[in-house]
């Protein structure tokens, strides 16, 4: 089950997609937390940061995490 059909059967997909922040609203996966999270999570030769879902980036900069610049 993925993308639209998962959001179907998603409870809490209102209420959790107020904080998703990503600018990519064109996404399939736009507000389906679970399969962004693991999408970002797989991505290989990205940046530490770049693996955090745009929602998650914000936690690291409260933490003081700033990405490398290479």
């Amino acid at each position: 089950m993925t993308g639209k059909k998962l959001v179907e059967n998603c409870l809490v997909w209102e209420k959790k997609n107020i904080y998703c922040s990503c600018p990519k609203t064109e996404c399939e996966r736009h507000g389906v937390c679970c399969e962004c999270i693991v999408s970002h999570k797989e991505r290989k030769d990205v940046a530490f940061h770049v693996k955090f879902p745009h929602c998650l980036r914000d936690q690291l900069a409260e933490i003081g995490y700033k990405p490398i610049k290479l």
